[in-house]
């Protein structure tokens, strides 16, 4: 992996602005600062573009809140900031420095929405000390959104446990906003499971009493073409917990929602947080609907940070440190058959079909799914790898988080696999995070213990050179910035819900895709009336993974109509663009790899008309166009047709009901 470039240039030094008029104490420094009775402070951080301004406020009573604003558009009513821990008391707070920054650099993807990424904001730190502890709340502005987060320490140094009370961070959304969001709903009645594969539903600002929202989550502020989508970012590693959205009983139907712990967990003693602590972040994507579509400010926020390396890295050989360069890591598409056949794999002799399907099709990637080690002999299964390896597939295994690992116990999560590697499996495919099917669990969902069973998985299977991909699990926080190891995730309701529809697809393009990889698992023949092959084939596009997983029969690759579509699915995309689309309609995006594109649609249930202008093709460059669009009268078959494309065209594509479409662009040579 190319090295990442960090430019971080001092802009100013304590930017604040202040009047009179309130007593404000100090602990850490031991006295009472009577110099600033009376006083209010307010701190505005402008994105490089000058578009998005967020402005922090402490007021006389010493309470702090935030706005953001895109131009003339409020994003972000007055919204509440902060913490409350037992230790101290941090509603009493003074300023104890203010710095503001340019952070501005970039990185390279091993997978993702592009190859290579820029980011540039600016940042406002503010230190904010109470008696005994102090915290920074650094907060961010981009051309494309905002962040901030709370970096909480002990004024001596130390090191501890404190009891975190709650977060105070409200987002107020503008009123009259139209809300897409997943409310909180458990998976069944034995526990409250939670795994992030519900429908995004409809709502209105004053629709939100009693319900928790899960992110990300998008609105639009009435009256405008304005856009955001609030998620959260760097969870993975941070010693808290994963974050819902739900209004306070004193706010019931206005539309301001508190940052409230995740409702689907197990752990009792939740609220027991590590200090020194540095929040995940709170991110705001924020402006048109190509700006949110086609932003990357969920991984922006990782800054520079270098992929995760062990303590003992500097007493590692060459050769061992190699393996934390990451460039093992190989997207690849995957032929996966357990849709098809749920009960049979422990069938090595269907498996060994995919294996063919694999070497005709050019993908990298053959996973055998959970009963693959049901009476397994060792033998035969080490001679299936071996085959598979050396016909160029590599082999990924199922496994359960807990119950296959000791209920969360490290050491045998280590021999597991240690066992496999030697068995020469590449990456595992772990599911049940959320804590279905798990015996007398110790964590799930999204407590700390579970986002800490994360991270050791990550850890243990980066030390292995083995991939993941994590099922029944949480939303992508943008973990693969620190384990580019982590390529795929399901937290998405895909083809595993035989009835998925194009509408449930439609609105998680726009809003799921858009904080990273996804794996809905797409097949070629539709599984239900809800979904045409035309959307199926647009959605094997759209969603980005980093192992797509293809799951329909392995002779349905055959057919000469669409087989050399599916040998170009791309799992590693150097551009991304959003072409159009609106979320209760349809969707439509282009992917680049290398110098071909794929352009595709997918359409809800109403008939849409996609206007594509090819305009991003290379300057003087011809293409030759394969185009499927939509069968007139069946929903399983797609209609074929060649062209020659340049930039300078424009093309309309009649979507139907469900339906979809596809080009697959190559340069004439």
């Amino acid at each position: 992996m190319k090295r990442k470039f960090l430019n971080i240039s001092l802009c100013a030094m304590l930017a604040v602005s202040l009047a009179s008029g309130n007593v404000v104490l100090s602990g850490c420094t031991g006295g009472v600062d009577t110099s600033k009775l009376g006083n209010t402070a307010n701190w505005v951080t402008s994105s490089p573009d000058g578009k998005i301004k967020t402005e922090v406020v402490m007021d006389y009573a010493g309470n702090l809140n935030y706005t953001v604003k895109r131009g003339n558009v409020t994003v972000i009513e007055k919204s509440a900031l902060g913490i409350d821990i037992v230790e101290d008391d941090l509603s009493l707070l003074t300023v104890k420095d203010v710095k503001t920054e340019n952070v501005k650099g970039s990185y390279n993807n091993i997978s993702g929405k592009n190859s290579k990424v820029d980011y540039d904001c600016n940042q406002t730190t503010i230190t904010l000390k109470g008696w005994t502890f102090e915290y920074d709340l650094i907060v961010r502005s981009y051309d494309d959104g905002y962040a901030f987060r709370y970096n909480v320490r002990k004024c001596d140094g130390t090191s501890g446990t404190m009891i975190w009370n709650e977060e105070k961070t409200e987002f107020a959304l503008p009123e009259g906003s139209t809300l897409w969001a997943q409310p909180y709903a458990a998976i069944n009645t034995n526990g409250n499971f939670f795994a992030y594969e519900n429908e995004f539903q409809n709502l209105r600002t004053d629709e939100l009493a009693d319900v928790s929202i899960s992110m990300p989550m998008l609105y639009k502020v009435k009256g405008t073409e304005v856009y955001s989508l609030i998620t959260e970012s760097d969870l993975i590693g941070s010693g808290f917990y994963g974050t819902f959205l739900k209004e306070h009983e004193d706010n019931e139907s206005t539309g301001i929602l508190q940052t409230v712990p995740t409702p689907a967990g197990y752990l009792t003693d939740d609220n027991k947080i590590g200090y020194p602590f540095e929040s995940p972040w709170r991110v705001g994507i924020v402006g048109d609907l190509k700006t949110v579509q086609e932003s990357e400010l969920v991984e922006k926020v990782f800054d520079d940070a270098e992929p995760w390396r062990p303590d003992d890295y500097d007493t590692l050989s060459a050769e061992e440190k190699k393996i934390y360069d990451y460039e093992w890591v190989d997207p690849g598409v995957a032929a996966w058959n357990w849709i098809k056949y749920p009960s049979s794999q422990s069938n090595y002799g269907l498996h060994r079909r995919y294996i063919n399907l694999a070497v005709e099709m050019g993908w990298k990637y053959v996973l055998v799914d959970g009963g693959w080690n049901d009476g397994l002999n060792v033998s035969d299964f080490k001679n299936f790898v071996k085959e598979a390896n050396d016909k160029g597939v590599k082999i990924l295994v199922w496994c359960h988080s807990f119950n296959d690992f000791a209920l969360g116990n490290v050491v045998s999560l280590r021999q597991k696999l240690d066992l496999w590697k030697s068995w020469g499996v590449s990456g595992i495919k772990i599911d049940f995070f959320d804590g279905q099917s798990t015996d007398s669990p110790k964590f799930y969902g999204e407590d700390t213990g579970t986002i800490d069973w994360y991270e050791k998985i990550y850890q243990e299977c980066a030390k292995r050179e083995m991939l993941v991909n994590c099922h029944g699990s949480n939303k992508p926080t943008g973990e693969r910035r620190k384990y580019p190891n982590v390529i795929n995730r399901e937290a998405i309701k895909g083809n595993e819900f035989k009835g998925v529809n194009a509408s449930d697809a439609v609105k998680e393009l726009f809003i799921r895709r858009v904080v990273g990889p996804s794996d809905f698992t797409p097949v070629v023949n539709p599984l239900s009336t809800g979904m045409t092959m035309a959307c199926q084939m647009a959605l094997a596009v759209l969603l980005e993974s980093g192992t797509p997983s293809m799951a329909d029969f392995e002779d349905v690759y055959e057919n000469t109509l669409i087989k050399e579509f599916y040998k170009n699915i791309p799992s590693l995309c150097d551009e991304t663009l959003f072409l159009g689309g609106d979320p209760d309609k349809y969707y439509a995006g282009a992917v680049r790899s290398g110098d071909e594109w794929l352009v595709a649609g997918a359409n809800s249930v109403v008939p849409s008309m996609a206007k594509v202008s090819f305009s991003f093709l290379e300057e003087g460059v011809t293409y030759n166009a394969e185009i499927f669009t939509n069968h007139e009268t069946d929903y399983k078959k797609v209609e074929r047709r060649t062209a020659k494309i340049t930039k300078d065209d424009i093309e309309f594509f009649d979507m139907i009901k469900n339906g979809g479409f596809v080009v697959r662009l190559t340069p004439v040579k």
